[in-house]
């Protein structure tokens, strides 16, 4: 089993949109894959066609076997939940007295219950980001191809150093471009910099910008399942071989 975080340094990167997709075309490739909302926002809920009514989630149940959701596009999920500020202050007050909380919720699933885990986090330094980094494998660092998703790099990148700091099982991050422009300078000439700086940790793949992504989101669907032969759909197909072929 290998556990994901998908993680950024600033918000509006497309994150969630990326985990909920990256998830989907793993279980498209026979994987047993389970998503985990870390995020208080609670969006993932929108794009796994959970009812919106539903109030469940990490918070009252937990990590457990009973507290599985079934998405209708293959993947098990559980969602952050509809909480209280004062819920949702209590939780974050556990997760800090406990750091390896969610580690050892997934540990208790069994480690072969399912190939992949999906970790989708909040932006930025959290405790949630500290879980998430206790007890993933790999951490995907969505950016944008601009000058703020570039500047976040250093700051986030010794985060994760710092959190996963003697960890052997942890295999390393990388740098994920998301929502990359087919025109314009600027994009190419942010994404040449991310070559030339951090050429050895980029993703092979950039996921392109398309309009097919917040069209799929309107219909509460997976762009993958709304429109699959669309240019981020092609890429994030790509990127689920690729975390295959690099888990194997």
């Amino acid at each position: 089993m290998q556990v994901i975080a998908f993680i950024s340094g600033k918000g509006g990167v497309g994150k969630t949109t990326l985990a909920a997709n990256t998830a989907v075309a793993l279980a498209q490739r026979k994987q047993r894959v389970l998503l985990i909302d870390l995020d208080p926002q609670n969006v993932q809920r929108l794009h796994l066609g959970m009812d919106p009514d539903e109030i469940a989630g990490l918070i009252r149940e937990g990590i457990s076997s009973a507290g599985l959701f079934d998405s209708p596009f293959g993947i098990s999920f559980i969602p952050f939940g509809r909480v209280s500020e004062t819920e949702l202050e209590q939780f974050e007050m556990e997760l800090k007295i406990h750091p390896h909380w969610l580690s050892d919720g997934i540990e208790s699933l069994g480690g072969n219950f399912f190939d992949f885990v999906i970790l989708d986090t909040p932006p930025g330094s959290s405790v949630y980001l500290h879980q998430a980094l206790q007890a993933a494998h790999r951490a995907l660092v969505t950016v944008l191809a601009d000058a703020a998703s570039y500047a976040t790099i250093p700051w986030i990148f010794s985060l994760v150093e710092e959190y996963t700091a003697g960890r052997p099982d942890f295999i390393g991050m990388n740098l994920l471009i998301n929502q990359m422009p087919t025109h314009g300078k600027l994009g190419h000439k942010v994404r040449t910099a991310l070559y030339t700086d951090y050429a050895h940790q980029l993703v092979p793949v950039a996921i392109h910008r398309d309009s097919n992504v917040s069209q799929a989101l309107a219909f509460e669907r997976p762009v993958l399942e709304y429109e699959p032969g669309c240019k981020a759909s092609l890429d994030i197909q790509y990127l689920a071989d690729w975390l295959l072929d690099s888990t194997e």
